[in-house]
């Protein structure tokens, strides 16, 4: 059996996945053929609707329905954990009042919500229900906190999958099977390019990161923790990013993964950043795909 050549690593980042969309809209257009795809958390998502569906401009519209949706509404409890600084005198009391709450009931607490609203709405989204049903194969990425190891789904129930994948630790409660913690496959490994090395020739990567950090003004405990955690999660993904062979990076505007409100200006940055490196991206894959480079790699 030959080996799917060009492997594509969508990352996680909440609402920032609307990235993937425009990225993906651009390949579609460029007539580069994606042969397996790696997903973790919202990458997971935007993978299998595209898996599923082979029309990343379906994708577009069919998530557009679903931000106008029950499903969706079901979700706005997000904001809760935003972390963006206040500026207003009751902004500032709210905040305080939040982060106590926050601090008293994860005490008490696996998350704030069960995983019910998410399952919901990646039933809604997907096109498919297993993998087996997909266009193109892929491999979904969640992480055990128990083993602190990743977990590969590559068969079976799709909708399962995503869910574990994208339950954000804290905030969607964690997947319990005997022993086994699982939650949002960005814990481990947030861009999923090793998920891909020996499964294809050429990997191309979608780095959706919010590298924008504003400053901390009057930070409280919460804050440089969770700013601390946000560095350590930043050094990871760029280590990642660095080990493909290519890598589109659009800009995020800094957004936190709850702002779905700017859907439309990341699904436009996804398609600009694709735009201005197309040409360099074909040159690459066509270098790698040559006779002359395989005959190189079979003779070392």
């Amino acid at each position: 059996m030959t080996k799917p050549f060009l492997g594509l690593a969508l990352g996680g980042g909440g609402a920032r996945g609307a990235a993937h969309i425009g990225v993906l809209q651009e390949l579609h257009k460029a007539n580069i053929k994606i042969d397996l795809i790696a997903g973790t958390s919202a990458g997971s998502i935007i993978g299998a609707m595209y898996a599923g569906s082979g029309d990343p401009f379906w994708v577009e519209d069919h998530f557009r329905k679903f931000m106008n949706s029950e499903e969706f509404d079901g979700l706005r409890s997000g904001k809760l954990l935003n972390d963006r600084n206040p500026d207003s005198v009751l902004d500032q009391i709210a905040k305080k009042v939040k982060d106590h709450y926050v601090l008293m009931m994860g005490l008490n607490r696996e998350s704030i919500v069960n995983q019910d609203p998410l399952r919901k709405v990646i039933s809604y989204l997907l096109p498919v229900k297993s993998f087996e049903e997909l266009n193109i194969p892929m491999k979904v990425v969640a992480t055990d906190l128990q083993k602190c190891k990743d977990v590969i789904f590559e068969t079976g129930n799709l909708v399962e999958a995503l869910v574990q994948s994208s339950s954000i630790p804290g905030y969607v409660k964690p997947t319990r099977n005997k022993v086994d913690l699982i939650v949002d496959g960005g814990v481990s490994m947030p861009i999923p390019v090793p998920v891909l090395e020996g499964s294809c020739n050429f990997i191309l990567a979608v780095d959706i990161s919010r590298y924008k950090l504003g400053l901390l003004n009057k930070p409280n405990m919460i804050e440089i923790m969770k700013r601390a955690d946000m560095v350590t999660s930043l050094r990871l993904k760029s280590e990642l990013a660095q080990k493909a062979d290519f890598v589109i990076k659009p800009d995020t505007l800094g957004l936190h993964w709850s702002d779905f409100q700017e859907f439309d200006t990341l699904v436009e940055n996804g398609r600009k950043a694709a735009k201005l490196c197309i040409d360099q991206l074909r040159n690459e894959i066509d270098k790698k795909n040559s006779l002359f480079y395989k005959m190189k790699q079979w003779l070392r």
